[in-house]
């Protein structure tokens, strides 16, 4: 399973005060079945807590997901600043997930090689 961060969620997470150990622990409830919103097109929305015993403070992530084989984290944001992705935003991110959707593997290598994506190992 691989797990993939890109530049701009490197920051964000950071300023979120998220950990490597943040985002794993999304994916492994990922992997357990517990998603807490399927948007569709292969990307889901979990919460990711920011006081690690309540999701009401955390952060919400859209993540490509393919179960057992990749999680890129697309896109993070606090709840208390913005409830949900607005119609456009999610039409957006579901055109962008099926664009990846459609890479081999060598070629999601290669663009995260050069959009600078950090792996996290699960």
């Amino acid at each position: 399973m691989e797990i993939h961060v890109p530049k701009s969620l490197q920051r964000d997470g950071k300023k979120a005060g998220l950990t490597d150990e943040d985002y794993r622990t999304a994916i492994r409830k990922a992997e357990r079945g517990l998603i807490d919103a399927d948007l569709g097109g292969g990307l889901i929305k979990q919460r990711i807590p920011r006081d690690r015993l309540s999701g009401a403070r955390g952060s919400r992530a859209i993540i490509f997901y393919k179960r057992g084989k990749l999680a890129i984290f697309l896109h993070l944001f606090a709840k208390s600043t913005k409830g949900n992705l607005t119609d456009s935003e999610l039409a957006e991110f579901l055109e962008f997930g099926r664009n990846l959707d459609r890479l081999t593997d060598i070629e999601l290598q290669a663009l995260g090689e050069r959009r600078g994506w950090r792996k996290i190992e699960l």
